[in-house]
């Protein structure tokens, strides 16, 4: 059998445990304590009286009690049951073992009571035992022949009745048990739950910053393209001031590390890459943008519109001979913001229009439109995302964002 068990007394409310006590003193006139399995009791209380407070009332005193109680608790492992003896002071004490699980977790024992009235012998033990503690004698001597004397038929009614409340402490344990496996069950799910929820956070972020690292690079490797062109064709200057233009869009690209900026700065940012196509496009790109002030401040992933602006400059006005336009228009719509990049080259292939924007395409077209997609649709969901509409003379990317209050 375990003697030394973690206790389960805190599992019990406190108060629960001070009526037991409060119920049996007034119903026996016999009070009692509940011990721990080391003989401490797990509640305090006020209902020894008499010798037995004044015992206590001295921490050398309270000591021995508890030693007693403890010692008498063990000898009830012994015995099997209830077990008899005398505290140190020589009153009479009964234990009642509490066993949980065939586990020791502590005693009930009950004082303040003696089987015949003391004698002469009996109180001079009593004064031998205690004159340490600095009590007056005479006092001890009256309060020890008060306590009250009862038959060994009472005492054994009493044990029984201890069993009882035993029993009763008993399973309150095994509730209370049950409930705190229950709680740490719930609080288990909870914590995986919270923490799938965080992993799963995590994976969504590792895939907008993975894909947005798609962007960059190919971005990047245009543009780099167009620096060598005119290089090679020995246009220096154009060449150069290329390449700075470049410089200061990977500055804004590292100062920003935010998943989402204002639309303001993502509009700044495809102005400062169309600088750099017009050393391309020459006099032959005219840039309209139309966005109400009110939205300037919406949340909007990175580079989400650049590479949109990088689809019609490429694919649509570069192949176009004469002046080409592009518009950039943003709308409210309802709970929702559209914005249209529309352009009027020559238009991309009509099988773009059928492309899956969710599924991998090797066509150069579909790659930073389907990073934006699903960047889009990772961020705010999968009713959000673009649209590609064929029009007469012109095409139209839609973005559909949310409208963010405040």
């Amino acid at each position: 059998m375990d003697l030394k068990p973690k206790s389960l007394f805190h599992l019990i409310e406190e108060d629960k445990l001070v009526r037991i006590i409060e119920t049996f003193t007034k119903a026996t006139d016999i009070t009692i304590d509940i011990n721990d399995a080391l003989g401490f009791p797990v509640v305090q209380h006020d209902y020894f009286y008499g010798f037995c407070r004044s015992i206590r009332s001295k921490e050398v005193g309270l000591k021995r009690c508890i030693n007693s109680n403890a010692e008498l608790g063990f000898n009830t492992l012994t015995q099997g049951n209830s077990s008899i003896g005398k505290c140190h002071a020589g009153v009479m004490l009964m234990a009642v073992p509490i066993i949980v699980d065939d586990k020791f977790y502590g005693s009930i024992t009950c004082g303040q009571m003696l089987l015949e009235k003391p004698g002469a012998k009996e109180i001079e033990d009593m004064l031998a035992a205690t004159a340490d503690l600095g009590l007056d004698p005479q006092d001890l001597s009256k309060t020890f022949q008060e306590i009250q004397v009862i038959s060994m038929e009472k005492c054994q009614a009493a044990g029984g009745l201890i069993q009882f409340v035993v029993s009763y402490i008993v399973e309150l344990i095994y509730r209370a048990n049950r409930q705190e496996a229950l709680s740490k069950e719930k609080l288990k799910a909870a914590e995986d739950a919270r923490i799938i929820i965080e992993l799963e956070h995590t994976l969504h972020r590792a895939e907008l910053k993975n894909l947005q690292a798609q962007i960059k690079p190919h971005f990047l490797f245009n543009t780099l393209n167009t620096i060598i062109s005119l290089v090679t064709l020995g246009d220096n200057a154009k060449g150069l001031n290329t390449l700075f233009a470049l410089s200061n869009l990977l500055r804004h690209n590292l100062d920003h590390p935010e998943e989402l900026v204002p639309l303001r700065e993502e509009l700044h940012y495809v102005e400062s890459y169309l600088l750099i196509q017009k050393n391309r496009f020459g006099d032959r790109l005219e840039l309209t943008i139309q966005v109400p002030e009110d939205l300037h401040d919406l949340q909007i992933p990175f580079l989400s519109l650049q590479p949109l602006v990088e689809n019609a400059c490429i694919h649509g006005l570069e192949p176009k001979e004469g002046l080409g336009h592009l518009r950039i228009v943003a709308k409210k719509l309802n709970n929702d913001v559209e914005i249209s990049v529309i352009d009027d080259g020559v238009g991309m292939s009509q099988h773009y229009y059928t492309l899956d924007l969710s599924q991998e395409h090797p066509l150069q077209a579909g790659i930073g439109l389907r990073n934006v997609h699903k960047r889009l649709q990772l961020q705010f969901g999968p009713g959000y995302g673009i649209r590609l509409l064929p029009e007469q003379g012109l095409t139209t990317v839609r973005l559909l964002i949310p409208l963010q209050e405040g």
